[in-house]
């Protein structure tokens, strides 16, 4: 007997059309859809890849056999084991007349928690309708977990022996009502009718996130963000969940910020994941500094080098990577309460100073370039007063040192820039956005070349409906020169992208995406081939910009003319050394905000 759900969106009875064959299957849900068989399967595999879609218990999927031989294999079994599970839980002969098996994949189901959920098979088999009736034809997507009993079944699985969707499509029907896709269980004998309450609501949301999926689909939708570029997946969420049971509870235990642990600890856990696999594939012995691992002759990669993370804040990260072997040290403009809260051999590798970039020294006045969109303006000289007492880094390192930029603020533009004058590689996480004199400002978009220069203005100045400052000081772009200098500098940067009109902001790409192009443009002006990561973090601030070799044409040059580059772009932006002294030795006092 089919089973209701009261619920007028988009459950309804299971029509007996609609029916898989079989007493044992139970029809759950059904809801109408207007994608047709190739986007079904499309979706399927999908949500078959990421089930993390559908719970946020699970990491992902690793796919352990394709029969096409299409999916990579994540996870090597012995043959004979998958040979023993598709016997014993792929679909046999005649359990679906009319029905021609087309594929079947067995995946392992990854828990984020695994000393809570334990890790369960599934085999998942695509069987189509060999016979079209009435010109319907039919797909269904089979899940049968590798579960002897209900209580082998992990929290975050339905407490089935199998599910599975089925999709009817019309095509001689109008196209807003020629599909239905449907939920079927397979429940274990002990299991008694009617189902309990969570069973049905996991029924709806199974249903419900298929067909939100195929519509949008349908309409067009394409996914815009492409995680697991540069190391897989896999890796780095292993990774991570090794590290969440040796840091975590250590980390979270002890902390002394009034900030909440638990975002900081292990956003800084996500990142130490990716950094550590992102290593091993550049470097010997794995990555891992003192492994007793036979070296391969053949092996060109270089030793880790050290890494620096500039702008460390709570030092977090620099503390796990120091326990997991990798030498290095961070610095910040202030000492955080956290600080004191690790042993004194982590505390001697964090030091309070804060950085003054080499190539402010060197700028030289020039008329080309006095006053810029982004108000920075160059100044006639810049020397350190005889009377400043900080302690200063200029950002020059140890050759091929690793770089670590991680929501660094005033930093971020400035990493690629002094990475290129010690041949580092690096990793920028942007997340503020500050100019190069580090004063807060709207980033230059694709609008304007990714420069801040005198095109902004014009670009604002045509589209504007009322007469307000526009980020990048473009309403009054002569506002900072030293003849109208005005009370508070950061009035004519702060804008509002709202007085733009529509057609304007829909070319408009938002502050985040800005910073991020502006960023990974200077990277490539100083010669980097640049590469994105998304990363999986838990921020809306996650783009990675990594910088892990010079392009063609930039490898063999010398000190002194990647040294006239940089300055040449600096002096281009309007950088301020003034302004970057004020504002550093402000952060340095705690005047400025917390940042990373």
């Amino acid at each position: 007997m089919p089973v209701h759900v009261s619920d007028n969106n988009v459950q309804q009875d299971v029509a007996p059309s609609q029916q898989l064959p079989g007493a044992t299957w139970l029809p759950v849900l059904q809801q109408s859809c207007n994608f047709p068989p190739d986007i079904f399967e499309s979706v399927s595999l999908n949500l078959l890849k990421n089930p993390n879609i559908n719970s946020s218990l699970l990491f992902r999927a690793d796919v352990i056999y394709d029969s096409l031989g299409v999916e990579q294999v994540d996870v090597q079994w012995a043959e004979e084991e998958i040979q023993k599970a598709l016997q014993t839980y792929n679909v046999r002969d005649g359990d679906f007349p009319g029905f021609d098996t087309r594929r079947t994949i067995v995946r392992q189901m990854i828990p984020r928690n695994p000393q809570l959920d334990k890790p369960i098979a599934q085999t998942c088999v695509f069987l189509q309708s060999m016979i079209q009736k009435d010109g319907i034809e039919q797909t269904i997507v089979l899940y049968i977990p590798h579960a002897p009993d209900v209580d082998a079944i992990p929290w975050y699985h339905p407490r089935v022996q199998a599910l599975a969707y089925l999709h009817s499509w019309n095509s001689s029907c109008s196209p807003t009502d020629n599909g239905t896709i449907s939920l079927h269980y397979r429940l274990f004998p002990s299991e008694p009718l009617p189902l309990p309450p969570r069973l049905l609501r996991t029924g709806q949301n199974l249903l419900s996130t298929l067909r939100k999926h195929g519509q949008g689909q349908l309409a067009g939708y394409t996914k815009r963000v492409h995680h697991d570029q540069l190391v897989s997946q896999q890796r780095v969420q292993d990774t991570y969940t090794e590290l969440k049971a040796k840091h975590a509870k250590r980390l979270c235990d002890g902390w002394v910020e009034k900030t909440e642990p638990s975002k900081h600890v292990f956003e800084d856990l996500s990142i130490a994941a990716f950094l550590i696999e992102l290593w091993k594939d550049m470097y010997k012995g794995n990555g891992f500094p003192g492994d007793e691992i036979k070296e391969n002759q053949h092996d060109q990669r270089p030793s880790f080098p050290g890494f620096v993370d500039v702008g460390c804040g709570n030092g977090v990260l620099v503390d796990i990577l120091l326990r997991e072997g990798y030498p290095g040290w961070g610095f910040d403009a202030r000492q955080r309460k956290t600080w004191s809260t690790f042993s004194a051999s982590i505390r001697q590798h964090l030091k309070e100073l804060i950085l003054i970039p080499q190539p402010l020294f060197e700028l030289k006045p020039s008329s080309d370039h006095l006053i810029h969109a982004n108000g920075g303006i160059l100044s006639k000289s810049f020397t350190i007063p005889s009377s400043f007492s900080p302690v200063w880094h200029n950002g020059i390192f140890p050759t091929h040192t690793f770089i670590i930029s991680n929501h660094a603020d005033e930093l971020t533009p400035w990493t690629p820039l002094l990475a290129s004058l010690s041949l580092s590689p690096f990793l920028a996480i942007p997340c503020c956005s500050h100019n190069l004199s580090g004063r807060r400002f709207r980033a230059p978009s694709v609008f304007n070349s990714n420069s801040a220069d005198a095109l902004a203005p014009s670009y604002f100045a045509a589209n504007v409906k009322k007469s307000k400052s526009i980020a990048i000081a473009v309403a009054c772009p002569d506002a900072m020169s030293p003849e109208n200098e005005i009370s508070n500098p950061h009035d004519a940067e702060r804008g509002d992208l709202n007085d733009l009109s529509l057609k304007a902001r829909k070319k408009q790409k938002s502050a985040y995406s800005s910073l991020c192009d502006w960023v990974a443009h200077l990277a490539g002006r100083v010669g980097y081939e640049v590469e994105r990561e998304w990363l999986r973090l838990p921020s809306t601030r996650n783009v990675g910009i990594i910088g892990r070799r010079l392009g063609e044409g930039f490898e063999g040059e010398g000190l002194e003319e990647r040294r006239k580059r940089v300055v040449d772009i600096v002096a281009g932006e309007g950088a301020d050394g003034m302004v970057w002294v004020k504002r550093a030795t402000g952060l340095m006092s705690g005047k400025g905000g917390e940042g990373h």
